[in-house]
């Protein structure tokens, strides 16, 4: 890739897809307990993760392919503003 913006896009890309699967991992063990509610709240959470994931992979492959018009602080507001709590 040879672009260290790209590759820190997807450092925190792969951050944002970790905590997804993490949430979802503790979802499904409130679920088994019987906590619907939680266990819905936390899904929905990792579905932003996982989101924020896709949009930062994409925006780091647009960097690669076109370093000049990227910004990417869209995203690293949303990154950094939409953390899971654990």
């Amino acid at each position: 890739m040879g672009s260290r913006e790209g590759l820190s896009l997807r450092e925190r890309a792969l951050e944002a897809l970790e905590k997804s699967t993490k949430t979802l991992e503790v979802a499904f063990g409130l679920l088994k307990q019987g906590n619907q509610a939680e266990a819905d709240r936390l899904r929905d959470e990792a579905r932003k993760q996982r989101t924020i994931s896709t949009l930062l992979m994409a925006e780091a492959n647009r960097e690669e392919t076109n370093p000049k018009i990227v910004s990417s602080q869209h995203y690293t507001h949303i990154s950094k503003s939409s953390q899971v709590r654990g």
